[in-house]
């Protein structure tokens, strides 16, 4: 029931901050110094939330994915010598991957220079070129629509890829069972989500989007993540003990392969390609990591605190 409560509550932050997240850019004008430092804090908060995903993965989603294999195949009498977690992180990576390169095919640029604005060079129907005093009054006309037919129809491709994200980020939450998981993870989703929604904002103003086009694209965009934790629920209230871990186990499975994809494609390769600043921004993964690694460290501190092992707590 606590569980529950905390997933509910998970859904209306996340789809708030979401929300207002996407509809913040709109408030910005490009070029001024406030969005100039604003935009160094939020490349921060990017790399800081990358290494909170990053230990995320590897430290607590993976361990709690085997430990979901193992109770299914314990009940079900199998004992099975292939990596299955591994594997199925790797199915998720592998997923989102694909999604990627479609975007790419069809959009001629990839979904992460698409969602920062750096695809301008190879899309010139995006841009105001001087060949426009050429044409006539009703000739111009044409040609703005179609670049706004265009960019519309780009910038929809990039919305369903960067929701399918979403919806396997809210699926991690929505299955998972213990409380320090849940917020942990709830707070690195609402941070990595906001940012991407403000740079999918950004992108949509940036492409002179009519105003009800990026709220209504902010909000189909904030409604994925709980779409995603909404399926987590039914899935675990609704199935057997056995279904149930199973799913789980493959459901998170695909989750964390989802999460590897967005702390190395959409976090770290952007982040550290760009010039300046780039020892802050390590020490800022570092710090989201660290600070992970510690709430896990200590946690285990506490479970372990009644049981005599000896050499704790330098073994967990």
């Amino acid at each position: 029931m606590q569980q529950d409560i905390i997933k509910g509550i998970a859904i209306a932050i996340l789809f708030v901050f979401t929300v207002f997240a996407g509809l913040v850019p709109l408030k910005i004008r490009p070029g001024s110094g406030t969005a100039s430092v604003r935009q160094r804090i939020l490349s921060y908060c990017n790399c800081f939330a990358g290494g909170v995903f990053f230990a995320t993965c590897l430290l607590d989603l993976l361990p709690m994915i085997r430990e979901k294999y193992e109770e299914a195949f314990n009940l079900a009498g199998i004992h099975p010598v292939f990596p299955v977690a591994e594997f199925t992180t790797c199915m998720g990576f592998f997923l989102i991957l694909t999604v990627e390169q479609i975007v790419h095919s069809c959009h001629g640029s990839s979904l992460l220079h698409v969602l920062h604005g750096d695809h301008t060079t190879k899309q010139p129907l995006l841009n105001n070129t001087p060949d426009d005093g050429f044409y006539s009054g009703s000739e111009r006309k044409t040609r703005k629509k179609n670049k706004y037919g265009e960019s519309s129809l780009r910038t929809y491709i990039l919305i369903v890829a960067l929701s399918l994200h979403s919806v396997f980020e809210g699926l991690a939450l929505g299955l998972i069972t213990d409380v320090e998981r849940l917020v942990q993870i709830a707070g690195a989703i609402v941070i990595h989500k906001s940012i991407i929604a403000f740079s999918l904002g950004v992108n949509l103003v940036y492409h002179e989007m009519p105003t009800k086009t990026v709220v209504k694209s902010s909000i189909l965009f904030a409604v994925m993540g709980p779409i995603g934790i909404a399926i987590g629920i039914a899935v675990l209230h609704n199935s057997t003990e056995f279904t149930s871990s199973l799913y789980s186990g493959i459901l998170q499975g695909i989750a964390n392969g989802t999460f590897l994809f967005v702390t190395f494609f959409e976090i770290f390769q952007r982040e550290l390609s760009e010039p300046g600043s780039r020892l802050l921004k390590v020490l800022a993964i570092i710090v989201g990591y660290s600070v992970v690694t510690g709430l896990l460290y200590y946690s285990n501190i506490l479970e372990h605190s009644e049981t005599d092992v000896e050499g704790f707590p330098f073994c967990f």
